[in-house]
């Protein structure tokens, strides 16, 4: 828990400099962003400007248009031709009536295809009941006076969204009236030119709209765009079938008529799309940029860094064969190589230190093997005693017996190995003599003869057997067992001993566990018969053999012995 608090607090050099790199670049990407959102916003409001200026373009030319079609027709109402008439239709016979209505009609369609407005013009004589128009359609038909209101511009538009614009005005001289009709075909086609956009024409007077071909399946929007159009000019936003439209429109200055246009918000803002979509990808690149030189960074810097930080932690927790591989990076090179220099001059040191160590363990084994611990003897001894002055003579010879065989077995001093069929037979011995002073402490042996030839060190069961009667069942106050096993698989061979004692709790095994695998001699006298055994058999077959415990309370203890084939034959020669 304090290293990795320390950990998370410091930080390593890396970690410091990637969160360097990253606030950096958070930064500069918001710096980016922000003046990424003025700009847009700046061009947006110049693209309105300028889709408003488009319509206030569109709405000035049909204010012209409707203006120069009228003056056309007004001036042409002064023609001496056109007054003349009137004098011709009093007192001119049919001949010259007729004449002169044909050039009147000449000069009248010629007037009309004077403009850039096809229109047409009726000029109605109401007191001699004549029509003359541009239209020879008009001129030959029954007299038939237009019931328009004067001076102002009507709408005729029928059913299918054909009609036309009129003009009626009466003549400065003489009972004449000028009707000018637009018809409805000139303000489509004048849409369908309009590229823009999508465009339609509003009378507001009328409450009519005029649309061109484009613009019908725009037609259930007008619910939602006719009453927002408020003043002579503006513009809006609206969603209609799941699209988003900008609106801007322009009334036209001599009549009710405005001009709007349906222009997509995907299409206005697709320049600024088209900046996003780079200033996006230029985000990504340099994302991507950052993301290689982190790795490359890290392959220099940080994986030479935590190659060296474990082989440090394997070196403080006893791997004193912990050694750091060679990079390229110069500086780290060389910091590993003082690092390798220092571990393989500690590892000697404590090799030697080791090697010393267990010099005075096979000193002291064989002195131990010289002697009889008198507490011990005592015991059997006082059992002989005991059951001689009763004449259990039978008893007393089998205790001679084992205990002479214990004894013969524990002063073969020159020997510092056995088979394993010796050890268990020195420890039949030693459970024999316990049995035949304790009834209640029994032992069961059960290996496979083809184990009973294999060497191992001397005195590394009888330890276990001894941990187990003294620390497992004695202090149980009643009957036990101690079981051995021995088994072995391709790679091992297993050799178990257990009892059915008190056990131990999890505090004590875990300190017997940590001071079994310490190479030095611990302060704390913990389970020190147990480390000697595990010392001696990693000392023998290397650290993939040793010893392993296992207890829990009220349930008894198990110590498991672990030898590697591979290593028995390498072993041979400690061994004798």
């Amino acid at each position: 828990m304090l290293k990795a608090k320390y950990a998370i607090e410091n930080g390593s050099i890396f970690q410091k400099l990637a969160l360097g790199l990253v606030l950096m670049f958070v930064l500069i990407v918001l710096i980016f962003w922000w003046i990424y959102q003025l700009n847009v916003k700046e061009i947006q409001r110049e693209l309105q400007k300028n889709k408003l200026g488009e319509v206030r373009f569109m709405s000035s030319q049909l204010s012209n248009q409707f203006e120069q079609v009228l003056m056309n027709a007004l001036t042409l109402s002064e023609d001496q031709s056109v007054r003349g008439y009137t004098y011709v239709l009093h007192y001119g016979n049919d001949f010259a009536k007729y004449k002169a209505k044909l050039e009147l009609i000449d000069k009248l369609a010629l007037n009309s295809a004077s403009t850039s407005w096809n229109n047409t013009i009726i000029l109605y004589y109401p007191d001699q009941e004549d029509t003359v128009s541009s239209d020879p359609e008009f001129s030959f038909r029954p007299f038939s006076m237009s019931e328009d209101p004067l001076n102002q511009w009507t709408l005729h538009m029928n059913k299918d969204g054909t009609g036309y614009y009129s003009h009626l005005t009466k003549g400065h001289r003489g009972p004449m009236y000028i009707e000018i009709r637009i018809s409805l075909d000139v303000l489509q086609k004048m849409m369908s030119e309009y590229t823009s956009g999508t465009p339609m024409l509003y009378d507001s007077h009328y409450g009519t709209a005029i649309r061109g071909t484009g613009s019908l399946q725009l037609a259930q929007a007008d619910s939602q765009v006719i009453p927002q159009i408020r003043n002579d000019s503006g513009f809006f936003d609206i969603s209609f079938q799941d699209k988003d439209y900008f609106i801007s429109y322009m009334k036209a200055s001599i009549l009710d008529l405005y001009f709007i246009d349906y222009h997509p918000t995907s299409q206005l803002r697709q320049s600024i799309s088209r900046n996003n979509t780079l200033f996006v990808l230029a985000l990504i690149a340099l994302l991507l940029l950052s993301l290689l030189y982190s790795l490359a960074l890290r392959n220099q810097v940080q994986q030479p860094i935590i190659r060296l930080r474990k082989a440090i932690d394997r070196f403080d927790r006893g791997d004193f064969s912990s050694r750091v591989d060679e990079t390229h990076t110069l500086e780290f090179r060389i910091l590993g190589r003082s690092f390798n220099r220092m571990a393989e001059n500690t590892q000697t040191l404590i090799e030697q230190v080791l090697l010393g160590e267990i010099s005075v363990k096979e000193a002291r084994l064989k002195q131990y093997q010289a002697q009889i611990n008198p507490h011990f003897l005592y015991n059997c001894l006082n059992y002989i005693q005991s059951k001689s002055s009763i004449k259990d003579y039978e008893s007393v010879t089998a205790m001679t017996l084992e205990l002479a065989s214990y004894c013969r077995y524990i002063h073969r001093i020159e020997d510092m190995d056995s088979t394993l069929g010796e050890e268990l037979r020195f420890v039949n011995h030693y459970m024999s003599i316990i049995h035949m002073r304790k009834k209640s402490i029994t032992f069961d042996i059960h290996v496979p003869d083809q184990l009973l030839s294999i060497r191992i060190p001397r005195m590394i069961l009888q330890p276990l057997v001894e941990n187990g009667v003294k620390h497992g069942i004695e202090p149980s106050m009643g009957s036990g067992q101690i079981t051995i096993r021995a088994e072995q698989n391709e790679e091992a061979i297993r050799i178990t001993v257990a009892d059915n004692g008190v056990g131990m709790p999890a505090d004590r095994l875990a300190q017997i566990r940590k001071h079994m695998d310490v190479l030095t001699r611990p302060e704390e006298q913990i389970g020190t018969g147990v480390r000697n055994v595990n010392q001696r058999i990693r000392l023998t077959y290397g650290k993939r053999s040793g010893l392993f415990i296992h207890s829990s309370l009220s349930e008894g203890t198990l110590c498991i012995i672990t030898i590697h084939k591979e290593d028995i034959a390498d072993a041979s020669g400690t061994i004798s």
